[in-house]
């Protein structure tokens, strides 16, 4: 008889610690909350997701003496560590997710919470989002060192899982020179805006776009002067960007790059 024996693990990968992104929602608890902007958390040496779990005893005098616990409450919170990070363009212009974060730590009340979503960036499934108590701690004790802080995220309530956050499709959109009227068109996925008149604003681009079921409303962020170049930004769930000037006056190629 062989004892069973876990396989040797010498060739398996190791997940790294850093492989980790946060990202704080800089509208919530402003005028605009409820359509997030999210902006990265810059300077992270440690994100340290844990689970507080209440346990209660639900043993009784038929379990021959031996204890139980049952879960009964769990809270999901985040301890982030890190560095002061910021722009030097203009004098030292701090990171602002670092700021959002902070500003929250020096409020009471409904202004201490925040918006915050985190994922993992390898393979390993975990992204959650939710609203968490926010503890900021200033470091800055050491005369030799570097300005640090810690963050304790404690979290209100459950938390979502979400799908890990993809990087935005970016395109540019021109027109052939010489164009003197017509439309022009723009398929996103399948789905078609048409009729965009020659001289379109970038606001109207977008406006087309944001009708389209593969773009979404307020997914699509359009840049440019009046009859392109267009600056074009997509969900990163789109694959494919396609458009037409057979409509054009005179009809031409309208280019996708």
């Amino acid at each position: 008889m062989t004892t069973l024996q876990a396989p040797n693990s010498a060739g398996m990968a190791t997940a790294l610690a850093r492989d980790y992104a946060i990202q704080v929602d800089v509208n919530f608890g402003t005028e605009k909350a409820g359509s997030p902007e999210w902006v990265f958390v810059m300077g992270l040496n440690k994100v340290s997701p844990s689970n507080d779990i209440t346990l209660q005893d639900d043993g009784d005098i038929h379990s021959n003496g031996r204890k139980s616990q049952i879960a009964t409450a769990i809270g999901e919170n985040l301890e982030l560590a890190g560095l002061r990070k910021g722009n030097l363009a203009a004098g030292f212009v701090a990171d602002p997710g670092q700021e959002k974060l902070r500003g929250h730590g020096e409020e009471i009340g409904a202004a201490n919470t925040a918006h915050v979503r985190y994922w993992r960036t390898d393979g390993i499934d975990e992204a959650k989002e939710g609203y968490f108590a926010v503890s900021w701690v200033s470091a800055a004790d050491d005369k030799e060192g570097l300005y640090g802080f810690t963050c304790t995220l404690t979290g209100k309530g459950q938390h979502k899982k979400i799908a890990k956050p993809t990087a935005p499709t970016a395109k540019t959109i021109t027109l052939p020179s010489g164009s003197t009227g017509g439309t022009f068109s723009i398929t996103v996925d399948g789905q078609t805006a048409s009729g965009i008149t020659y001289n379109a604003t970038a606001a109207a681009v977008r406006t087309a776009l944001d009708a389209l079921s593969t773009v979404g409303t307020g997914n699509a962020t359009v840049t440019g002067s009046a009859g392109g170049s267009y600056a074009v930004t997509l969900p990163g769930t789109v694959t494919t960007v396609t458009a037409s000037g057979s409509s054009l006056t005179p009809s031409g190629t309208v280019t996708v790059a």
